[in-house]
């Protein structure tokens, strides 16, 4: 059985509770598991990823959170040397070229558009779980996550 670690910071309850929905739906046939931290916000996630962090991992940093935003959260990521190869995928209904650009930029793995439909969660959620993250380069060419792997 594969296991994998998913960290998701996110505000929004329907969106926490839609993902939580996906991961569950994939987890069904039993032939992966996936543990999934669910964050409110973002205060507590640097925290929570340095106590979980064992194994194939990613986290999903929502943009716009009270508190922190997901810009704020990745460049504390990347500051800390004991987690700053963390994988992260930026995951916002924007797809604003200035959130996409300023998220590269502050060194995002991936940039992911929330998804209107569970069909194409289950994809985002799916090929991020299949991902080998800790032998898996950054490509700056294909840095939109769902027109790369969905």
């Amino acid at each position: 059985m594969k296991e994998f670690t998913i960290f998701y910071a996110d505000d929004d309850e329907d969106d926490l509770m839609f993902f939580e929905e996906a991961v569950s739906s994939l987890c069904e046939n039993g032939d992966r598991l996936i543990n999934l931290f669910l964050l409110k916000n973002g205060e507590n996630l640097i925290e929570t990823i340095e106590r979980n962090n064992s194994g194939n991992f990613v986290v999903f940093l929502d943009l716009n959170m009270p508190l922190k935003s997901g810009f704020e959260l990745l460049e504390e990521i990347r500051s800390k040397p004991e987690i700053q190869s963390t994988p992260v995928i930026m995951y916002s209904t924007s797809s604003n070229d200035h959130n996409v650009l300023q998220s590269q930029k502050l060194g995002a793995n991936y940039y992911a558009v929330k998804p209107n439909n569970f069909n194409d969660l289950l994809k985002i959620i799916s090929s991020a779980a299949n991902i080998n993250w800790k032998n898996h380069p950054k490509d700056n060419n294909n840095f939109l996550f769902h027109k790369v792997y969905c």
